[in-house]
């Protein structure tokens, strides 16, 4: 199976999926990225910074996936990160990632100002950039897709030490927009985006009985199981969809029965007995019943460890 990063990379590239997630988590929902007008970009971030001792510091970083948006602006640059993990100096990558595209533009800028260098006044030779030079904005999009939640900053000021208000209030801040799947509430209107998250969200929590009411009769693209399976590190599921490589939609439902065979096998193991009527066990009784057992065994020892009376 091809990695993590690639099937993402795969699912985000669809300039549908890719507007909606832009335009819900950055703007609420209002419908202004349009996928139609959505470009690829180079998803190379790379410059070259002089240091005092006027040697090239040569940094680059590549970014997931990049599209160049031309709307009511003359463009502007979305920049979508993958995480399947915490950073936990996330707010600095993603200001470099920023800054690495400004910086891209600006050298281009003065590439293209020094044919005409005879022309400039002197600031203008200085910085390489004309007074009427203006470049386009970067917007990115982090989104984490891990089971643990996210506890690693999510501005630049988390990073920092402790501060006295003094000081606070003069800190250059830098947010970061940060989409975490396992407690979205957002309302995605692509399908897709809408079931990817759903079947994580639901995988995450064990609970398969909801999505057999909900979703007995739903078919999503193949390419949102298969995702959801290697997001969530799923062996069934992602069997499923290998199995299934000739259908372009498959159930959702059809996807969880191979998975929720093996938790009601595992929680039924974990208990040591077999007992009459546990073979139908939904997996969510199984747990509950695995928890109750476990912490009467765990009073029972207490108890006879003399940690109770």
């Amino acid at each position: 199976m091809r990695s993590l990063d690639m099937l993402s990379r795969d699912f985000w590239k669809d300039n549908e999926r890719f507007a909606d997630v832009f335009n819900t988590v950055l703007y609420k929902g209002k419908q202004v990225i349009h996928p139609e007008k959505l470009m690829e970009a180079d998803s190379n971030l790379s410059g070259s910074i002089q240091t005092k001792k006027k040697e090239d510091v040569f940094i680059e970083r590549r970014a997931d996936l990049i599209r160049k948006f031309v709307g009511d602006s003359e463009y502007a640059i979305f920049l979508l990160e993958n995480q399947s993990h915490i950073h936990y100096a996330m707010p600095l990558r993603v200001m470099l990632y920023d800054a690495l595209g400004y910086h891209e533009e600006c050298a281009q800028r003065k590439r293209e100002n020094k044919k005409y260098s005879s022309h400039v006044n002197r600031d203008e030779f200085l910085s390489g950039m004309r007074k009427e030079d203006r470049i386009h904005p970067v917007f990115t999009l982090v989104v984490y897709y891990g089971e643990k939640a996210w506890d690693g900053p999510r501005r630049l000021k988390d990073m920092m030490v402790e501060m006295p208000e003094w000081m606070e209030k003069s800190f250059n801040d830098y947010p970061m927009n940060l989409l975490e799947i396992r407690t979205s509430e957002h309302a995605f209107q692509n399908e897709d985006v809408s079931r990817l998250i759903y079947m994580i969200q639901h995988i995450y929590r064990k609970q398969i009985e909801e999505m057999k009411k909900e979703c007995a009769d739903v078919y999503v693209a193949r390419d949102v199981i298969k995702l959801a399976g290697a997001i969530t590190e799923n062996e069934e599921i992602i069997r499923y969809a290998e199995e299934h490589k000739e259908e372009e939609v498959l159930n959702m439902c059809e996807a969880t029965k191979q998975w929720e065979e093996k938790i009601r096998n595992d929680v039924i193991n974990m208990m040591g007995v077999r007992k009459e009527g546990e073979e139908n066990l939904a997996p969510e009784e199984a747990i509950e019943r695995l928890k109750t057992e476990g912490e009467a065994k765990g009073k029972a020892k207490g108890i006879l460890e003399g940690r109770e009376n």
